[in-house]
């Protein structure tokens, strides 16, 4: 029995023990690193679910404004209208009806184009949720990755102390 052989198959067990250590902790922090991402990416959700509540809010607030606007302005036309002494009928009649159209218009429209950038901001937030999940699978496909050569490492040294050891006649 030769004690070259005996530190010979001992270092070759442990290197191969701490290979696969060091691949552990490696696959630990590739989960971590992908989950980190993944948290950052997260973060884009929060932001478009904000503008969605802001662009709701906009929207509220135009509405409001121009509904005030809209009634002044109504106001104006059927006081001229009544001071002049003219009837329902006729011309302010049409301003009004006319004034009333365009402002359910205008109202359509910026309805339609909120509920346009509230989809582009729902798309946001998808978009994220896969990035998100896409940072993750890959965290753990490195981990995979890393874990499975820390144990090829391990088989390795294992198969390299069995050969250092049959070498020696020590297995038979």
């Amino acid at each position: 029995m030769g004690w070259g052989t005996a530190i010979g198959i001992g270092l070759q067990l442990y290197s191969s023990s701490r290979a696969r250590s060091a691949a552990n902790k490696g696959a630990a922090q590739a989960v971590a690193i992908g989950n980190k991402n993944a948290e950052i990416i997260e973060r884009d959700i929060d932001i478009a679910k904000r503008q969605i509540e802001i662009l709701y809010e906009n929207l509220r607030i135009s509405n409001e404004r121009k509904r005030d606007s809209f009634g002044a302005v109504q106001g104006s036309v059927l006081n001229v209208a009544l001071g002049s002494g003219i009837t329902s009928r006729g011309t302010p009649q049409e301003v009004l009806i006319k004034n009333a159209t365009e402002f359910n218009y205008e109202l359509a429209i910026d309805d339609y184009n909120t509920s346009i950038a509230v989809e582009e901001q729902e798309d946001l937030i998808e978009e994220a949720k896969l990035r998100a999940e896409i940072s993750r699978m890959g965290g753990m496909a490195e981990s995979s990755a890393l874990r499975a050569r820390g144990t090829q490492a391990l088989l390795t040294g294992f198969s390299n102390a069995i050969g250092l050891a049959d070498e020696e006649g020590w297995l038979g």
